[in-house]
C-alpha cells in the first residue's frame, strides 16, 4: 500500500513523538527488530451493556455480599 502522507518527526527528551493532526485518541504501536514501527488507530467500542444495567448489577453484587439474597430458584419448575 502506498503512503498517503509522510511527516518527519523527532522524539523529545522523554522519548515522546507528537502526531500532528491525529484523527484518533488511541493507537496501537508495533516495533520491529529492524527498527521500523507500524502505527494503527485503535477504536474503543462502547460496552454492549448500558450504564444503568451495570449499576444495577453492582448493586446486586453489593447486596449479595451483605447476605441480602432471595431463596434459590429451581429452573426445572419454570
Amino acid at each position: 500500500m502506498a503512503a498517503t502522507k509522510e511527516i518527519e518527526v523527532k522524539k523529545d527528551a522523554r522519548n515522546r513523538v507528537t502526531l500532528p493532526a491525529a484523527e484518533f485518541d488511541y493507537y496501537v504501536l508495533r516495533a520491529f527488530p529492524d527498527g521500523h514501527f507500524e502505527l494503527y488507530p485503535r477504536v474503543l467500542a462502547d460496552p454492549l451493556i448500558s450504564r444503568r444495567t451495570l449499576g444495577m448489577m453492582d448493586e446486586a453484587m453489593t447486596r449479595m455480599r451483605q447476605g441480602e439474597v432471595s431463596e434459590p430458584i429451581d429452573p426445572d419448575a419454570l
